[in-house]
């Protein structure tokens, strides 16, 4: 399917009417459930593979077992959560990636999908946490363009990209072809934004990267509040601190600020400090915690999305900015820092908050 029909038939179903109709027809329902037999079936084939090719964790009837009951990858089973060593009580307590899209397919509502899928949008709607400059390119002429990468070094990334994928940097003392640039930018539909310079506690972790703060809410009746924290740090050459890019990440309290945790990545590797600037990541404190959590409640506060991943830092001048947004956030973080399940916890959360009882 390409960009422009699938643009348009998320249009259709995000909505207000589409997403109404979708909702109470029984399509969304459908939807999902024919989504996670197609995921379910991938997650084993993968899981086959690799308890093929000799895995020593576990064995592939305990994955089954595992998957049917629990909807877990292999990388849950084996590494993240480490199912293979759990007895069937310890799993209950896990909430698994699957299972958690399945509650925002169903859940999440239509025009909040809208502007979170879109980041030209998510920066339109809540400009009040944007200091930084942006423009979306396919709107901006090439004299505009020329001027911002002149001006500023500058991060392009996909409108409507995920897990950091397609995210570059771009140097303003090293550019070559600006026209080429423009031209590659406006045809993969880019946004261009300022790079946003920390403040030096974060930025010290890991200069080469901006690492941010994975701020979660839950929301509803007026109310919001703080489910989860994860400090995220790049690592090596990447300009990127997301876990899925190779990224660490650590808990932090969500009272005090302070990370409570050691770092850990998706492989199940864990770091008392910094691979890079030897940082050790337990006892770290976020600058304006207070701040950062406030903020962030407010925002959850001006959409209807039931729970919100924010991506926020510390600017140099102590301004909360919001990196990017994301409408249906894992829980794997949370549960892989911490080694403890959370499900309990969310639940009981979406069940005061939205009046949801999860299955």
């Amino acid at each position: 399917m390409n960009n422009r029909l699938k643009s348009f038939l998320c249009s259709v179903a995000y909505s207000p009417a589409g997403d109404k109709f979708a909702t109470y027809s029984g399509i969304k329902r459908l939807w999902a459930d024919l989504t996670v037999r197609s995921r379910k079936r991938k997650m084993l084939a993968e899981a086959e593979r690799r308890f093929c090719d000799g895995s020593p964790l576990g064995n592939l009837d305990d994955y089954k077992d595992a998957l049917n009951k629990h909807w877990v990858t292999y990388s849950e089973y084996a590494y993240q959560y480490e199912f293979y060593k759990k007895k069937e009580e310890e799993r209950e307590e896990y909430v698994s990636r699957l299972r958690m899209a399945y509650f925002y397919w169903r859940y999440a509502p239509g025009s909040a999908k809208a502007v979170f899928r879109n980041k030209q949008i998510l920066l339109k709607t809540f400009r009040k946490y944007v200091h930084r400059r942006w423009i979306y390119v396919p709107d901006a002429s090439l004299e505009t363009f020329s001027q911002m990468v002149s001006e500023y070094d500058c991060i392009a990334k996909p409108c409507d990209g995920k897990l950091g994928k397609g995210i570059y940097k771009i140097h303003k003392d090293d550019l070559n072809n600006v026209e080429q640039l423009y031209s590659q930018c406006y045809r993969d539909r880019y946004l261009l934004e300022q790079c946003i310079e920390s403040c030096a506690e974060l930025k010290e972790l890991h200069p080469q990267s901006l690492n941010t703060i994975r701020v979660v809410t839950v929301a509803g009746s007026g109310k919001a509040c703080i489910l989860s924290g994860v400090l995220r740090t790049g690592v090596g050459d990447s300009v990127v601190d997301n876990s899925h890019a190779g990224g660490i990440s650590a808990q932090v309290n969500v009272e005090t600020g302070i990370v409570e945790t050691d770092g850990a990545n998706t492989f199940g590797e864990r770091f008392i400090t910094h691979p890079d600037s030897g940082i050790a990541f337990k006892g770290f404190r976020v600058p304006k915690w207070d701040a950062v959590t406030s903020s962030c409640r407010e925002a959850a506060l001006q959409t209807d999305n039931p729970i919100t991943g924010w991506d926020v830092v510390l600017d140099k001048d102590g301004n909360v900015e919001l990196v990017e947004a994301n409408y249906g956030p894992d829980m794997d973080m949370m549960q892989t820092r911490y080694g403890a399940g959370a499900k309990k916890k969310i639940y009981a959360l979406v069940k005061e908050y939205r009046g949801i009882d999860l299955e």
